[in-house]
């Protein structure tokens, strides 16, 4: 196996040296200077960099990538993610770039790097690199701790690679698979082939690395293993081959990610209230159209009961919300005595038949919540609940 020289690092001066006389590169940016890039227009390309599962093996119309090019792929996680975010950035030249490459493993992604990221390449103004790996990896080694000197010792060099180059890595624990035992036409050769050894060893690694110097790291493993153990959705429809999620389960990983790199999200995991006191709601009304009364007659301590003037169809709330609970729960919106205001999720519209109404029960992703006056010169809306 061929591998690339060890990157000589010319550190700034501001880098952190820990007790064992490690190096720690200073960060150099992070997932909320992206999106306040993206908001200010900006391109600022993430590169996620990965096996198969980033790839999009499994997705409908998937095509493999090769290195250096700009992967085309429709309904992988990272194409899925960019539209996300340039809806919800209004930017339509930010990118996500797929650098998931199937059957690799992080012991040759260390062998390709500058081709992959160098100037020559399709990806070569990216910002921030996703590092992934860990899957494939456990069949290199014949056992636990050389899987895990192995694979610790190559993430280390990828990460080391990025500073010298002025990207900013973060790293990425893997999707969760269904291999809970070896297959048996396996069994012998490759007794690690188990989807334990990938959380006990690879993400573990992540983890550690992630603590040493200071990346931000998704834990995408505990979302997809709560995806499949919580979500209505089949484990067929999610990874009908055990391996790789197919449409429906890159769909969810591009709603964490979004979850991870917008901070205007909201995590919803239980009983929740989202009003005009939430601080992360957009779209909003003018602060001096609330009604704030002194002693409250429900669960709203602030609403908006307004009369503007005009009759235009006016939106007066948007949020994001992910739901990230272990059951669907309830939305129901509330209002004031207004027929005309009525909401939207994701995009569909909803009527409000009343006071109160049940809007529908949201399992485990992502939500685009808006509510509009309707054509009248009334404003009335006091908010959701989730149950």
């Amino acid at each position: 196996m061929i591998l690339i020289n060890e990157v000589k690092l010319a550190l700034d001066t501001n880098s952190r040296v820990q007790s064992n006389d490690v190096r720690i590169p200073q960060k150099i940016c992070t997932f909320n200077d992206a999106w306040t890039q993206w908001l200010q227009g900006s391109k600022f390309p993430i590169a996620f960099f990965g096996d198969s599962t980033v790839d999009g093996a499994n997705t409908t119309g998937w095509v493999a990538n090769t290195i250096g090019i700009d992967g085309t792929s429709p309904n992988a996680f990272s194409k899925k993610l960019e539209e996300l975010l340039r809806q919800a950035t209004n930017n339509e030249i930010l990118r996500i770039y797929n650098s998931g490459f199937t059957g690799t493993n992080a012991s040759w992604a260390i062998t390709v790097l500058e081709e992959q990221f160098g100037e020559s390449s399709a990806y070569h103004d990216a910002q921030m690199i996703g590092i992934g790996f860990g899957i494939n990896d456990r069949l290199l080694y014949p056992n636990e701790k050389a899987y895990r000197d192995g694979f610790k010792g190559c993430i280390e060099r990828m990460i080391n690679w990025c500073y010298s180059k002025n990207i900013q890595p973060f790293l990425l624990t893997t999707q969760a698979i269904l291999e809970p035992g070896v297959k048996t036409e396996y069994a012998e050769d490759y007794p690690m082939r188990t989807s334990e050894h990938i959380a006990s060893i690879a993400n573990e690694v992540k983890r550690e690395l992630a603590e040493t110097y200071g990346l931000q790291l998704v834990d995408m493993n505990a979302y997809t293993e709560t995806f499949l153990l919580y979500s209505s959705i089949s484990a067929q429809k999610i990874i009908s081959d055990h391996l790789h999620f197919g449409d429906i389960g890159h769909r969810y990983e591009a709603e964490v990610l979004f979850t991870c790199l917008s901070p205007r999200t909201i995590i919803v995991d239980g009983y929740t209230k989202i009003d005009y006191s939430s601080q992360k709601i957009k779209d909003s009304v003018p602060d001096d159209w609330l009604t704030i009364p002194e002693m409250p007659t429900d669960s709203f301590k602030v609403f908006v009961d307004y009369t503007k003037t005009d009759s235009m169809d006016r939106i007066i709330m948007s949020a994001w919300v992910f739901v990230n609970a272990k059951r669907k729960l309830t939305l129901k919106a509330y209002k004031g005595s207004s027929p005309d205001t009525y909401v939207k999720i994701n995009g569909n519209i909803q009527r409000l038949a009343g006071e109160e109404s049940i809007i529908d029960q949201l399992d485990l992703g992502l939500y685009k919540l808006e509510v509009f006056t309707g054509a009248s010169t009334k404003v009335d809306f006091k908010g959701f609940i989730l149950e």
